[in-house]
């Protein structure tokens, strides 16, 4: 179908209560690549994708949120498959401008994950 008009999907865990449990990560399976940047209150989640995907091809960790989108960008038109992004709540400012200029003019779809 087209890509454009899948919805984006955003989970937000933004307490230390609401952290991820391994039960939650069950979601995480249908995902096959993944970037972000590391946030203290998404340990649980990041130390998944650590024991699961070290750094590799399907794990990317990123030096700044734009960095992330535009792996999440590449990754979505090389392979037609929905990128997970994650990022500390603080990065979303870093975001917009990649947000607006990238992923929403090109509509990639886009699962986030924000601490």
């Amino acid at each position: 179908g087209d890509s454009g008009s899948k919805i984006n999907e955003i989970v937000r865990y933004t307490t230390m209560k609401e952290a991820f449990h391994f039960d939650d990560l069950e979601f995480l399976k249908k995902y096959e690549f993944f970037t972000g940047v590391p946030d203290s209150l998404l340990a649980p989640f990041c130390d998944y994708l650590y024991t699961s995907f070290g750094t590799s091809g399907k794990h990317i960790v990123a030096a700044n949120e734009g960095a992330a989108l535009a792996l999440a960008l590449g990754y979505h038109l090389s392979t037609g498959k929905i990128p997970l992004v994650y990022m500390q709540n603080s990065g979303i400012g870093n975001a917009i401008n990649p947000l607006t200029s990238l992923i929403n003019i090109y509509k990639i779809p886009c699962v986030f994950v924000i601490g």
